[in-house]
């Protein structure tokens, strides 16, 4: 489930939809969580659905840990890549704003924390663009991630922040409690797929 301060919009012919702010979100607030009406589909699903339904999954849909494809029902499916995110996975079922996202501001992740199969073009045109998006992003990337999202956990814990989204996650004490720093953080690379 998507922030609620947050809508969907036209961004190019390129790349097309992406999440835009409504109202300002503070550094340390979840922007997205996977809820229940998310649906998860294994390999023998997706083939099952048939071949007019591929596209769709291909381009909406990202890989959990367990290797199933996890289709967004709402805008959450629209979140586009960014080199330099201002949100990162918090566990397996979250993400977390890096920074202030301000109004009118685009939502992104790092579709490197999706476990691609096989690398992508950027085209985010930050500074620091890595202009490949590759399955080895996660592991190679995972200090400098896992320094961020505590960045912005320590953030969260210090201001007390609203969290819109906690209700929805699968087990909002535990997602409560690492948000004050209760309990320790889990290294991004706990989203990664088994390898096959």
């Amino acid at each position: 489930m998507i922030h609620p301060d947050t809508e969907l919009c036209w961004i190019n012919a390129a790349i097309g939809h992406g999440v835009r702010v409504t109202r300002r979100i503070p550094k340390g607030t979840l922007t997205w969580v996977r809820c229940q009406l998310d649906r998860a589909f294994s390999r023998a699903d997706v083939d099952a659905l048939g071949a007019a339904y591929r596209p769709i999954i291909d381009r909406y849909a990202y890989v959990d840990h367990r290797g199933e494809q996890i289709l967004c029902w709402d805008a959450g499916r629209h979140i586009n890549h960014h080199c330099e995110a201002n949100s990162r996975a918090l566990g397996r079922e979250a993400q977390i704003a890096l920074r202030d996202i301000e109004v009118g501001e685009e939502l992104t992740c790092d579709y490197g924390e999706c476990n691609l199969d096989e690398a992508l073009t950027c085209q985010c045109g930050a500074p620091g663009c890595r202009r490949t998006i590759g399955p080895r992003d996660l592991r190679t990337l995972a200090a400098q991630w896992d320094a961020e999202v505590q960045a912005a956990v320590d953030a969260a814990a210090a201001d007390a922040l609203a969290q819109p989204l906690l209700g929805f996650c699968s087990d909002p004490a535990a997602v409560a409690e690492l948000l004050r720093g209760a309990l320790p953080l889990p290294s991004i690379v706990c989203v990664a797929a088994p390898v096959p």
